[in-house]
């Protein structure tokens, strides 16, 4: 029998593949939970509506009494069903558990008072919370609202956004959503629900820009053997293969003159400190983390 690991079918090990597949349905099931919170802990007890077709779901709760779950589930369902016909089955099952615990959790919140009564600090909040559960929903490729338009959404996904011929409808939708809140609700709670819309969608773009707390240190010195030693016993760093820094090219006579490291943020001021006290002619240059 053959030692070799499985392969997925991405050419991933099997056990990396299944460990990254639960770890972003969990992190669904996160954002689905804390776009719910936002939802209705904030923004349908008060009668504010951010957008998208959880907008119109909030919509429609104002005006039948309905459960907002009810509408979310039934709004973006068709999602799910176009990802089964296009035969993508990871896709759909993870938008499925996505919007399946969105729909659960806002219906079992929606009998709960708000936390906090009406006014722009509802809004805002309400709008931070569900933009940052549906960043992180889409960030592990899960859509928890499909009109709701924002950037930086993963290629598969916006493509297939695309091919629904709803991105450029969305922008339009939102913007009729809001419009007919004003009618049916009152100017004023068009103007928080406009408040909740743009907090929304700026945390949804904060949480799918990607941002990182890693940086990549290259340090560029002739005691690099002494440096080497510091970094690895003071704060447990070995330093990364030289080939891995990308666009570069090391010249082999160069390669002993340099090192790179990958740091956490908090760790950039003493990795600075230690290697100034060793040489403090070295130069020292600090990019963003680029690698998964």
């Amino acid at each position: 029998m053959s030692n070799q690991p499985f392969l997925a079918p991405d050419g991933t090990h099997g056990d990396s593949h299944v460990v990254s597949r639960r770890k972003r349905l969990f992190m669904i099931i996160i954002g689905s939970m804390i776009a719910s919170f936002g939802l209705d802990m904030f923004l349908v007890p008060n009668g504010f509506i951010a957008g998208g077709l959880t907008g119109i779901s909030a919509l429609a709760y104002q005006v039948t009494g309905l459960q907002t779950g009810m509408f979310l589930f039934l709004f973006n369902l068709p999602l799910v069903i176009f990802l089964f016909l296009q035969a993508n089955r990871d896709l759909a099952l993870r938008a499925a558990a996505g919007l399946t615990v969105f729909s659960i959790c806002s219906l079992l919140l929606h009998p709960l008072p708000p936390l906090i009564e009406g006014g722009a600090a509802a809004a805002g909040l309400g709008g931070i919370f569900l933009g940052l559960g549906i960043g992180i929903g889409i960030k592990h490729g899960a859509v928890l609202d499909m009109l709701l338009h924002m950037p930086k959404i993963p290629p598969p996904i916006m493509a297939i956004i695309n091919s629904m011929r709803l991105s450029g409808a969305g922008i339009v939708i939102n913007v009729l959503i809001l419009s007919l809140a004003g009618l049916l609700l009152g100017l004023e709670q068009a103007m928080y629900s406009a408040i909740a819309c743009l907090m929304a969608l700026e945390a949804a773009r904060l949480t799918t820009s990607g941002y990182s707390l890693k940086r990549e240190v290259t340090i560029h010195s002739s005691h690099t053997q002494e440096i080497r030693n510091c970094m690895e016993m003071l704060l447990g760093r070995k330093p990364l293969p030289l080939h891995m820094t990308e666009g570069v090219d090391i010249h082999p006579d160069q390669q002993h003159d340099q090192l790179l490291y990958q740091i956490h943020l908090m760790e950039l001021t003493r990795l600075k400190s230690l290697v100034r006290t060793i040489d403090p002619e070295a130069s020292i240059s600090v990019s963003p983390y680029r690698r998964k």
